[in-house]
């Protein structure tokens, strides 16, 4: 799998597409097995020009197959009047496999777009691989239901702001270690605004595989084994330990309505 820290220039659709075109068709050399892209890669943050760039997913698309290469990308998408913050990942025929949308939205974001209700898995070539984005990843209350479901690697298509790479890592080995299972925290690079960059990926025991280590557009590429997920199972048997009949006591806990109206839609 490689994972692309790649600058993002907001609102320069055509400028991006070709940015990216450009690097996926680089890499893509390097026979990897998914090629994967941070969030809002196309039209980033710039809402009243994602407005007008609903080709994203054809784009991305159409690139997959040239690179003869699976992708996995953060896109805006529009359903009807609804924009949704989205990954997506399609096979190397341009084939979508997937779309999941962006449950906890952050910010300005829900301005703009509407939030998922929907976890997504996507099989391929032996991995179940499920698709969260950046805020998502604080959240184990949709993170274990993925695992629980067979996840075996957790994306996480980001776009983390500068000065928060230590929080970034923490939440990607947490969601690592606690699951067993492997996390890819894919940044954003700094661009035209700022980001902590940092990507990385966590192996099954919360360990630190591989990373950039700063905010600069880069490449890092990680073999993932469902041995090693085994491994990690057998020396750290957490799963023995669950006590649902005492989980389940607290189901019916209820956040407080007033922490939640600015997530109503």
């Amino acid at each position: 799998m490689g994972l692309v820290q790649l600058a993002v220039t907001e609102g320069e659709i055509e400028k991006n597409c070709a940015h990216v075109r450009e690097l996926a068709l680089t890499y893509a050399k390097r026979e990897v097995d998914l090629l994967c892209f941070p969030e809002l890669s196309i039209s980033g943050y710039d809402f009243h020009r994602a407005e007008g760039s609903g080709e994203e997913k054809e784009f991305y698309s159409a690139l997959a197959k040239e690179c003869n290469t699976a992708i996995l990308a953060g896109v805006c998408v529009k359903e009807g009047d609804a924009y949704y913050d989205a990954a997506c990942m399609w096979d190397e025929y341009g084939t979508l496999l997937g779309e999941y949308k962006k449950i906890h939205l952050w910010d300005k974001e829900r301005e703009f777009f509407t939030h998922g209700d929907e976890l997504v898995l996507v099989p391929y070539r032996g991995f179940q691989i499920g698709m969260l984005i950046c805020a998502d990843m604080r959240f184990f209350e949709i993170s274990t239901p993925l695992s629980n479901m067979g996840a075996d690697v957790l994306v996480y298509p980001s776009a983390w702001a500068d000065g928060w790479k230590d929080l970034f890592h923490l939440c990607a080995r947490m969601r690592a270690a606690e699951n067993q299972i492997y996390t890819a925290a894919l940044n954003r690079a700094s661009g035209d605004v700022r980001y902590c960059g940092g990507t990385s990926v966590m192996g099954p025991e919360g360990n630190l595989l591989c990373s950039l280590e700063d905010d600069r557009e880069g490449y890092v590429e990680v073999i993932l084994s469902k041995q090693e997920i085994k491994d990690a199972r057998a020396r750290l048997e957490w799963d023995s330990l669950k006590l649902p009949h005492i989980y389940k006591k607290y189901e019916t806990y209820q956040y407080a309505d007033d922490n939640l109206e600015h997530y109503k839609k």
